[in-house]
């Protein structure tokens, strides 16, 4: 049979390929803090995240040998960030029919569902997180179905205009807004803007500097614009019990899993397991001003990660 051929650690490899398979949304945020929020010893406390100094250069004649330097000073701070912590996970029973009859293609009929049915509930939780934010208008700038990159424009203005850096821009969009794009032939190749494999499978473009992400997570008129540091997201897979027979983890592509296989003498049934330990967070953002008139540094922080949350039929 098919199974008999993996070693724990191939099944759990093979579950983390097709976990990054299906992996659309998550392919868009980052994934920098998951030493920091699921290394071990932590215990899924929360993280205190550092945010640098900010300094402006001071300036002073060329001739000058009289007046002294102005000395700055190191002053970092920092916020606290606690995670949204699951157990992700999918557990089936198989009988002795299904593994002696029934599976030809074990990693086909098997572990492929159980990866889907683990990534999904990741990618919904994704969704949920961002959809979480209000949503807030762009002010005089209207929507149109007939040339919505204009529009699209405007978003990368309001994004800039908070600080916003021009790489790592992200867009989720609902169907209507994906059609719409691609009515108006407004879609660039996205296999020239260095995305991920994973987001070429999907409904995938690229639009004023946006990777542009069709998502049914998302109501057909919305659209979520973000900084793909803007979120984060860490997997840890669960740690194999010296107790499991068959079990291992694997990190895969961006993706770390576990996988348990036993059997139940007494109930004559082979058990599947795959799981894994995800967090999801919005991550604080800033806006840095700096004063060349007065040499003065001001640093804001931008409400909900600087997040755009646009409702395209309600005028937003």
């Amino acid at each position: 049979m098919a199974n008999d051929f993996y070693t724990p650690a191939e099944a759990a490899r093979v579950l983390a390929n097709l976990a990054n398979e299906e992996a659309f949304l998550s392919g868009l945020v980052s994934r920098n803090f998951e030493q920091d929020l699921m290394g071990g010893g932590k215990g899924g406390a929360p993280i205190a995240i550092k945010i640098p100094t900010t300094l402006i250069a001071r300036e002073r004649d060329i001739d000058d040998k009289t007046s002294k330097i102005v000395l700055d000073e190191i002053a970092e701070s920092s916020v606290t960030l606690n995670l949204d912590k699951a157990h992700d996970y999918s557990a089936v029973s198989l009988s002795e029919a299904d593994l002696t009859l029934n599976l030809t293609d074990f990693s086909a009929q098997v572990l492929k569902p159980q990866a889907e049915a683990v990534v999904d509930s990741i990618e919904h939780k994704l969704a949920k997180k961002l959809l979480s934010v209000p949503v807030t208008a762009l002010a005089g700038v209207v929507y149109d179905k007939a040339n919505p990159t204009a529009y699209f424009t405007q978003v990368r203005k309001a994004l800039r205009k908070n600080g916003v850096a021009v790489n790592g821009l992200k867009m989720m969009v609902g169907a209507e807004v994906y059609a719409n794009l691609m009515d108006a032939k407004a879609l660039e190749d996205v296999s020239q803007s260095g995305s991920t494999a994973a987001l070429r499978e999907g409904g995938v473009g690229r639009v004023r500097g946006f990777d542009v992400v069709e998502s049914l997570r998302v109501p057909d008129d919305e659209i979520l614009a973000f900084h793909r540091d803007a979120v984060t997201l860490a997997t840890r897979a669960p740690v194999t019990s010296p107790g499991a027979k068959f079990g291992a983890t694997v990190a895969e592509k961006g993706f770390s899993l576990r996988y348990l296989r036993d059997y139940l003498i007494d109930s004559t049934v082979d058990r599947s397991f795959v799981s894994t330990f995800s967090g999801i967070a919005i991550l604080p953002t800033f806006r840095v001003t700096r004063d060349y008139d007065t040499r003065e540094v001001k640093v804001e922080e931008i409400a909900n990660g600087g997040i755009l949350h646009l409702d395209t039929v309600a005028g937003n």
